[in-house]
């Protein structure tokens, strides 16, 4: 099983990066690679553009219902990008919708200050809010110190100037598939009709691994740039890794070799640079030296199907750039098509479908603002399990519907033991329900209901529980040693009275499950319960 997921998982890598880097060789006079670079370095611009996914289905029949109903919402699914705003590369503003072929769309605006995201899907009461820098690095009682707020911040943005150099020395070893040709076309651009070059690209998954053999031998090969590129690095990183030692010395009289000859390497930018070049050359000569003999072994040993059919013919990207004469990609239309071969799935291949068009590059650009005036709901301070999510939203909204409906992001499945007395001195009985001698299954109110993601609250004065179900739109208040409970006010009866056993107070099963919205199943063969929503 191990053995597949990893064969799965690389084959999926090689598909994703290979798509990313193949065709970069300059073809009739177009390069290609510097058109890419070109457009990593936009400070400003406008664009639109589109991802779409179908799903291809396969054999339905053996699918239960809800799995059939979920590829009918999701086997058309568009993301429309109407209007994208670059101010500069701190400042972007989205203004689009998410297109489902069976629910209609759902609009939506995206803005990002630096690494402050905010968000208004259509159908939030409020701007979802969060900050990348606001997560807590390291694990909570972590003895390992956090980079502080203005080293994140220098980090940021040194990588930001990093990439540029980073893309150039892949996108400049990287091989051109075999199917790569250049033609002059005229094609409008936000309704402006430009002269340009278009490459077109076709690439199959078998392809994929000859591909990345030539991209390792090409930068095997490139010895120049692999140090320009590890010395970039080390301007970045060794910074980042001072501060962090610094941060945490060794203890007092403890010696430790292994913190002086890294200082030997941080302290020498030489010296390191060509330790991590021998060291990846070395690697590289390895894989590159016993490579056809290698990958063979490897593939004929697969067993995984779908890592076979992601490497096969089957797997297949088309995809027109267009280049302008200032040598700026202008637009791009890409098609790939992956493969699916469990035979259970129901879906026998995904086909994605992108489309863009940019202009105004490098002109001055104003990117929309999201009205937070009336507040935001910030995802770092709030409780974002699949209950309480979709209380963030109206319930007559498409989004709360596509959520609750189709994804069934709030669906629970409960399985309980049942005791068979309320004398029964079961270790769980704090937990477990019992039938007692009414003959009523009864249940602690708290452990289930908060299971199915409601607010419990216990009010000793009066001996009442309360549970709040926001989900439902309920309130049920139930009174220890009563028959008569409250629900949104109307008064229900009973067929057990709440009674207090091992510190928990225990209700009617049946009642407050239904109450829940949740399907009860008894299993007397197994003394068990099923509760389901």
């Amino acid at each position: 099983m191990q053995r597949k997921k990893l064969t799965w998982w690389i084959s999926t890598a090689l598909v994703i990066m290979l798509l990313a880097l193949t065709g970069c060789q300059a073809v009739q006079g177009l390069d290609l690679g510097q058109a890419i670079q070109n457009s990593a370095s936009i400070q400003s611009a406008e664009s639109k553009g589109s991802l779409q996914m179908d799903i291809i289905t396969g054999n339905t029949d053996g699918l239960p219902a809800d799995e059939k109903r979920l590829i009918d919402v999701l086997h058309h699914v568009n993301v429309e990008l109407k209007s994208v705003k670059m101010q500069d590369k701190q400042h972007i503003s989205v203004d689009g919708a998410l297109n489902l072929y069976s629910k209609g769309s759902i609009p939506f605006q995206l803005n990002i200050n630096g690494t402050k995201f905010t968000i208004h899907i259509e159908g939030a009461k409020k701007p979802l809010f969060f900050d990348l820098m606001a997560a807590k690095p390291g694990l909570a009682g972590s003895s390992s110190p956090s980079l502080s707020s203005e080293m994140q911040q220098q980090l940021l943005k040194k990588a930001e100037e990093l990439w540029p150099a980073l893309l150039k020395f892949f996108l400049s070893n990287a091989p051109n598939p075999e199917h790569f040709s250049v033609s002059s076309v005229s094609e409008p651009v936000n309704s402006e009709t430009l002269s340009m070059q278009k490459a077109h690209i076709e690439l199959k998954g078998n392809e994929l691994v000859g591909l990345l053999k030539t991209f390792l031998t090409n930068i095997l090969a490139d010895e120049k740039g692999m140090k320009e590129l590890i010395g970039q690095l080390y301007d970045v990183l060794v910074p980042v890794i001072k501060e962090q030692m610094k941060a945490s010395p060794s203890k007092s009289g403890v010696s430790s070799e292994l913190p002086d000859l890294m200082m030997a390497y941080l302290d020498n930018k030489t010296l390191a640079v060509e330790f991590v070049y021998t060291t990846i050359q070395q690697f590289l000569r390895k894989a590159l030296d016993d490579w056809d003999k290698n990958m063979q072994k490897t593939l004929s040993s697969v067993s995984d199907s779908q890592a076979k059919a992601l490497l096969s013919d089957k797997t297949a990207l088309k995809t027109d750039v267009f280049i302008d004469t200032d040598k700026q990609i202008r637009k791009v239309n890409a098609e790939l098509t992956l493969p699916i071969t469990e035979i259970n799935a129901g879906i026998s291949a995904l086909k994605f479908t992108y489309t863009s068009e940019i202009w105004n590059i490098n002109k001055p650009v104003t990117a929309s603002v999201i009205d937070t005036s009336g507040g935001v709901l910030d995802l770092s301070k709030i409780s974002t399990n699949n209950d309480t999510f979709l209380k963030y939203f109206n319930k007559d909204s498409t989004f709360y519907s596509f959520l609750k409906d189709d994804l069934k992001i709030a669906k629970k499945d409960i399985h309980l033991l049942m005791s068979q007395g309320s004398d029964d001195d079961y270790k769980f009985d704090s937990s477990h329900p019992f039938i007692n001698e009414d003959q009523v299954s009864m249940v602690p109110v708290r452990f289930l209901s908060e299971r199915l993601g409601t607010q419990v609250k216990w009010h000793a004065d009066s001996k009442q529980i309360t549970v709040k179900d926001e989900l439902n739109d309920k309130t049920i208040i139930l009174t220890l040693n009563s028959k008569t409970a409250s629900v949104n006010g109307s008064p229900i009866q009973l067929d057990s009275a709440p009674i207090l056993k091992h510190g928990s107070t225990f209700v009617p099963l049946r009642f407050i499950a239904e109450q829940l919205g949740c399907k009860v199943i008894f299993d007397n063969k197994t003394g068990s319960v099923n509760i389901t929503r």
